[in-house]
């Protein structure tokens, strides 16, 4: 078992600015990433989203604001904001991210095993997914 106490963190948050994002998004570490399990809490600014990637165990992403999605390699869109838990599949490729017009912050727990990145998410792409979350609001 371990336990980490977030509040020793408190303050910690820092630009992710890495080839795994895609426009201004912060992190605050609430559990280090050691024996293939970790959270974290990410902010993306409007319009920034992760890069395509999977996790060996899964990750589930719960939503604590703003207005973003999850996109799966098949296409299928959800919308993430407070209150909405996502559950990634293990290895499943994803991504996620905030709408155009919104920021979005949610909670990124990693369940098992390493994660790894794949391709940007393309402007194109991205725009498609926005679309596709917007006509499922209608």
């Amino acid at each position: 078992m371990r336990t980490y106490k977030a509040a020793q963190a408190a303050g910690n948050v820092v630009a992710r600015e890495s080839s795994m994002f895609t426009g201004q998004v912060w992190g605050e570490v609430l559990m280090p990433h050691e024996d293939g399990a970790g959270a974290n809490k990410v902010t993306f600014a409007p319009g920034a989203r992760t890069a395509w990637h999977r996790h060996d165990g899964g990750q589930m992403l719960i939503g604590l604001g703003g207005n973003g999605l999850v996109v799966t390699r098949s296409g299928e869109v959800t919308r993430i904001f407070d209150g909405v838990v996502v559950h990634a599949c293990p290895r499943e490729e994803h991504w996620h991210g905030a709408m155009p017009d919104s920021f979005m912050t949610h909670l990124s727990c990693t369940l098992v095993g390493d994660t790894e990145f794949f391709d940007e998410v393309t402007e194109e792409d991205y725009l498609a997914a926005v679309e596709k979350a917007r006509q499922v609001d209608r």
